[in-house]
């Protein structure tokens, strides 16, 4: 009686614990880049409430931009204000705990509307300013737009935005997740509530 006791109990525990999987997604995008900011005001934004609990999203803001000097200073394909935007982004979302979150402030801030320079959605985002306004002067924001640079150059980046899943880059996929994210998505794990 207590084998079997014990024996259900095991099996209560495995089943409590079993957690829906989700897809890995990570967008390479630019914080000027019309065609970014297309993509998350008409994919990203009327999408996520449906899809939230089934993707891990990871921002990477730098797209075609590049290093020089090992980050003495940055070129980016929309000019010196996407730099300085792609590098408060970065800092910010490593500031957000949370996905939820990291995607109000994303959607904010790459949108027609927003400040070009980027501090109106951050400051909407309940982060620290001084703590922000430290990362984008200091260190920690070339750091963290080396490792996106580092990150970018991973995959075959012609077009931004980009999308790699469960980080696996495949340019048919990229291609449907810009026309079509929840297809995509859908093509990645079909058991996602509404593939069919």
């Amino acid at each position: 009686m207590f084998l079997r006791f014990v024996s259900i109990l095991a099996l209560a525990l495995v089943a409590a614990t079993v957690v829906e999987a989700r897809v890995k997604v990570t967008v390479f995008y630019e914080h000027l880049c019309p065609d970014s900011i297309r993509w998350i005001s008409n994919q990203l934004a009327p999408n996520y409430n449906a899809l939230r609990n089934h993707i891990d999203l990871e921002f990477i803001p730098f797209g075609k931009a590049r290093s020089i000097n090992g980050g003495q200073s940055f070129e980016c394909q929309h000019g010196p204000l996407e730099c300085e935007g792609n590098r408060i982004q970065s800092c910010v979302l490593n500031q957000l705990p949370d996905q939820d979150r990291q995607v109000s402030y994303v959607t904010c801030q790459m949108s027609f509307d927003a400040d070009p320079r980027g501090w109106e959605c951050t400051f909407r985002s309940g982060v620290d300013l001084v703590a922000t306004q430290n990362c984008v002067e200091g260190v920690q924001g070339v750091q963290l737009q080396l490792e996106a640079e580092r990150r970018t150059q991973q995959i075959p980046l012609t077009f931004v935005p980009s999308f790699a899943f469960n980080d696996q880059f495949d340019q048919e996929l990229n291609q449907l997740a810009f026309q079509d994210f929840p297809a995509a998505l859908c093509r990645v794990d079909s058991s996602i509530a509404g593939c069919q």
